[in-house]
């Protein structure tokens, strides 16, 4: 199996340089997709501001494939950009990375699983740069973490098994909640009696 540093199978884009906060524009047809936006599950499209994209050049908009990588924060987790984003224009904010796989032997589903893992978790951790309160992980970091690029088959069937392990805990947590309801509803025709 291949290992290589992440830059040698993958483009990676700074986030649209925004200048200051991000102001929403009432009728704006692009999307900004911030950290509170995204979820492990990928982004919630609902949430994202909607406002101009300011910059002389054109933006690298975000297409199905994309992995977002946050830059800053205490937890980095990849986000892949999913078949939901349909025809949105939309951008990453100065906070993320956007991750771009070069060649059709790395499938992006993998990619976002890979750099979720602990061993990759750990590298960006002992390679960050940390103030007091927030972590920051270099572009050049990013670029030398390691990949393990097993056959496509391979990469297929572990993307599968983390999508599959992630519906099993969405579907384990709405079971929590309904069971929940339903004791809270017990209690409550026992308080009513």
């Amino acid at each position: 199996m291949k290992k290589l540093p992440l830059s040698a199978q993958v483009t990676i884009i700074a986030g649209h340089p925004f200048r200051g906060r991000i102001e929403p524009v009432a009728g704006a047809e692009t999307l900004v997709v911030q950290m509170r936006d995204t979820a492990p599950d990928g982004v919630n499209w609902a949430s994202c501001v909607r406002t101009t994209v300011p910059g002389r050049r054109e933006p690298d908009w975000l297409q199905t494939g994309d992995v977002l990588f946050p830059a800053r924060g205490n937890v980095s987790r990849a986000v892949l950009i999913d078949e939901q984003i349909g025809t949105l224009k939309a951008v990453a904010a100065p906070h993320f990375f956007l991750l771009r796989t070069k060649k059709a032997s790395l499938l992006p589903a993998y990619l976002a699983w890979w750099l979720n893992q602990d061993p990759v978790q750990r590298h960006l951790e002992q390679n960050a740069q940390s103030s007091t309160l927030v972590r920051n992980i270099a572009r050049t970091v990013l670029e030398t973490t390691p990949l393990a690029l097993p056959p496509l088959a391979e990469q297929q069937k572990l993307a599968g098994v983390a999508l599959a392990m992630h519906q099993e805990e969405t579907l384990l947590m709405r079971l929590r909640q309904s069971n929940q309801h339903i004791m809270t509803g017990l209690a409550r025709d026992l308080l009513a009696r």
